[in-house]
């Protein structure tokens, strides 16, 4: 398994791991969003609930693979602007594989947050030779993301069912 080497930085932003107090900001990321089902929450608890689940899950990440979801803090401003990192997936289409997930809070979607957070994390898992190919699970009708995922050089492969959700896998050899 891989261990995050710090640090990592972009050109407006530097990553990190969560920390307690990410939770607070995160909490905008489930209010008002249409978009929740795109990353597998389809019965939204409250938005502070949320951000709780999500820290939870991703402090347990770095614990068991080294990995997971990091804040994406922009620089001039030491504000979180979303969360990218790379997943450990067991099974994904009966591979075990590293996935590339990044989510942007929506009061900063269409700045190009997300094709900079995907790429630096692409170069990353290039850099440091991590595996042989990275992915991205994207939902159908997630088009934003399908075209971040494109822009970061990735090829659209199947279909399948994530989450219960039809999805496509993309990838990236290296």
């Amino acid at each position: 398994m891989h261990k995050y080497q710090f640090p990592i930085e972009s050109d407006r932003l530097f990553y990190r791991h969560l920390e307690p107090q990410d939770k607070t900001s995160w909490q905008a990321f489930f209010v008002d969003n249409p978009y929740l089902h795109f990353v597998g929450i389809k019965n939204p608890k409250s938005p502070e609930e949320e951000a709780e689940i999500w820290y939870e899950r991703q402090t347990k990440r770095y614990g068991e693979t080294g990995v997971g979801i990091l804040a994406a803090i922009e620089k001039e401003t030491n504000r979180l602007i979303g969360n990218v990192g790379l997943i450990w997936r067991e099974e994904v289409m009966g591979k075990s594989v590293y996935e590339i997930g990044y989510s942007v809070l929506p009061k900063e979607w269409r700045k190009g947050y997300a094709t900079e957070m995907a790429k630096t994390f692409s170069a990353y898992f290039e850099s440091h030779q991590i595996d042989k190919r990275v992915i991205s699970i994207i939902h159908i009708d997630n088009i934003g993301s399908q075209s971040v995922a494109l822009n970061n050089g990735m090829t659209r492969g199947s279909q399948f069912e994530f989450l219960e959700s039809p999805c496509y896998l993309y990838f990236k050899d290296y």
